[in-house]
Formats: structure tokens, sequence, C-alpha cells
């Protein structure tokens, strides 16, 4: 997938395959993830998530190419793309979704033409 290469250059964080954490994380760029990890997890730009890449937990990101296990809540600003390994089961918000034959996807998914953007309450 061609849009998934250009994101990879441009890799800002990396949680390679064989590692596992556990708690919550904010990232000002991008991010990879092969491992494992359990918790919430804020990416401002985009999230790669490998197809031995485990999440469990909330996930919240502008753009989001989804190849692992996800388990839990999604709010995508923008664009998420199931590719064909991966596995989804909880809730996910977004603007626009694309879903590969073979993808599990079990739960709900709600789309807006704002994406999962909320205003801060005041």
């Amino acid at each position: 997938m061609k849009d998934v290469k250009n994101l990879e250059e441009k890799m800002d964080t990396i949680l390679g395959q064989g590692a596992e954490m556990d708690g919550n994380i904010s990232i000002l760029g991008s991010a990879r993830l092969d491992g494992k990890f359990k918790g919430n997890i804020k990416v401002q730009g985009s999230l790669i998530v490998g197809k031995t890449g485990v999440i469990d937990g909330e996930i919240s990101a502008k753009n989001a190419v989804i190849g692992g296990n996800i388990k839990g809540k999604m709010h995508i600003e923008e664009k998420v793309v199931f590719e064909s390994t991966a596995r989804f089961n909880g809730e996910l918000t977004c603007k626009s979704i694309v879903i590969e034959e073979g993808v599990i996807f079990e739960g709900n998914c709600t789309m807006t033409q704002k994406g999962a953007h909320k205003e801060e309450p005041k």
C-alpha cells in the first residue's frame, strides 16, 4: 500500500516486535507499533500497527493503519485503514474507513464529517 510506505518513512516513535509496554503515552509525531501495548496512546500524527502489534486500550490519532490486533476504543480524526491481517474488537470513531478482505471487525463504528475531533469543555 503506497500510503503505508510514505507513513513508515516519517516514523518518530517505534515500539518494536518483542517489546511490551504498559501505561499511557502521548506522541507528538507519528508512531509504529509492532510489539504489545496496554493502556492509552495518543498520537498527533499517524499510527501504524504492524501485523505483530497488539494494543489493549484507548487510541487517539489523526490517521491509522492497522495490521495487528486492537481491543478497546479508537478515536481517529481522519482515516483508518484495516489491512487484511487486522483484528478489531471495540468502538471506533472516524471520518473515513477502509476495510480489506479478511479483517475481523467486532464492535461499533461511528463515522462523522468531523471524525473523532471533540471540543474540550469550557
